[in-house]
């Protein structure tokens, strides 16, 4: 009965990965921006207009974007304190730092803005 399952339920059930191409385009997000969004909150800012409003498209063909708050979510969890209520529409949506986009297409990201 939901929501208790038993061990059973789940035996030899393998994940869907659905979250994977986030979970990869986060940490691209960490190596190459990581130590400068945590240095300096403008460039905390910066990163928020680059997730707000844009689509980010890996090599393998996965396709990653975030809402505004995802964004924020996402500038806080690099920064490594708050909350997103702090980066929330920080910066304009949709602009997307050269030094972001470069240090982002090293990891095999490119982006396009969002319809």
């Amino acid at each position: 009965m939901f929501p208790f399952f038993d061990k059973s339920d789940f035996a030899g059930v393998p994940s869907q990965r659905s979250k994977r191409p986030i979970k990869e385009f986060e940490a691209a997000i960490d190596r190459a921006v990581g130590e400068l969004v945590r240095a300096d909150g403008a460039c905390g800012v910066d990163l928020w207009s680059a997730l707000a409003n844009v689509r980010w498209h890996a090599s393998n063909g996965a396709v990653v974007s975030y809402s505004f708050r995802e964004a924020a979510t996402l500038v806080a969890w690099v920064r490594e304190e708050g909350d997103y209520i702090l980066w929330y529409c920080s910066g304009p949506p949709g602009v997307v730092a050269p030094w972001i986009g470069e240090a982002m297409a090293v990891e095999g990201w490119s982006w396009t803005a969002s319809d």
